[in-house]
């Protein structure tokens, strides 16, 4: 039981400027991974599934960053990775949500059925 409570050492390259660094570098790749959904979704899916690919996108941006920020095995801060991670996520995906809908209104399509 003792050497269950011991405690782990710190670890010096996530400390520091060095530690924001390395967090930045697990939370880039989440919007980059929302960025290309986003394009992916203005590519290949037809403007009245835009919202569809959208929420696709948020949900693997999600699941990437649950996956990326447990795989650095740092629980230190965690939830703030993952934060950055989604809200970025959510801002990229929010822009694309506008330019879709401006897209579709200027084609005379309706996003939001009635």
């Amino acid at each position: 039981m003792a050497a269950a409570q011991q405690q782990i050492p710190t670890d010096p390259e996530w400390e520091g400027q060095r530690g924001v660094r390395r967090a930045w570098q697990s939370i880039a790749p989440i919007w980059l991974v929302a960025l290309v959904g986003a394009i992916l979704t203005g590519v290949v899916a037809p403007p009245e599934l835009a919202l569809g690919g959208v929420s696709l996108t948020l949900a693997v941006s999600t699941i990437c960053a649950l996956a990326v920020q447990l795989a650095t095995g740092r629980k230190e801060g965690f939830v703030s990775r993952v934060t950055a991670s989604l809200v970025g996520s959510a801002v990229i995906l929010a822009l694309a949500t506008v330019v879709f809908a401006f897209a579709a209104s200027a084609n005379g399509i309706q996003l939001l059925h009635r």
